[in-house]
């Protein structure tokens, strides 16, 4: 892989890290808004999820198996970005916030989906 490669695998990673990270230290508002959204086991659904973030971003930061972790950081995010943007149920101010949340981590999978399209 190319420097430029490895290195936009390593930024694009930080940002998973960092929040598997915060989320384990602080997990209580993510734990609430998988609560309201009925997700079965909050607490332990949302330590996986950053685990996985955690993880997965690691080692595909490092280029440990990128695919099959761009593939893990790609299915994590799903949950993630309609539990914790719904911005359709929002108004105002924070229904834009929320919008623009949720289209950064549209984004951010559109680039994972990329890393795992490479060889």
């Amino acid at each position: 892989m190319s420097i430029t490669g490895f290195i936009g695998r390593a930024l694009l990673s930080s940002l998973f890290i960092k929040q598997g990270i915060e989320h384990l230290q602080e997990p209580e508002p993510i734990v609430r808004a998988a609560r309201g959204a009925e997700v079965p086991e909050p607490e332990l659904a949302v330590k996986i999820n950053s685990g996985v973030m955690l993880g997965a971003g690691a080692l595909m930061a490092v280029g440990i198996l990128p695919r099959v972790m761009g593939t893990a950081l790609a299915t994590s995010l799903i949950p993630t970005t309609v539990i914790g943007h719904p911005f359709w149920d929002k108004q105002g101010k924070e229904r834009q916030q929320q919008q623009v949340q949720f289209f950064k981590n549209l984004a951010l999978f559109g680039a994972l989906l990329y890393v795992t399209s490479q060889d």
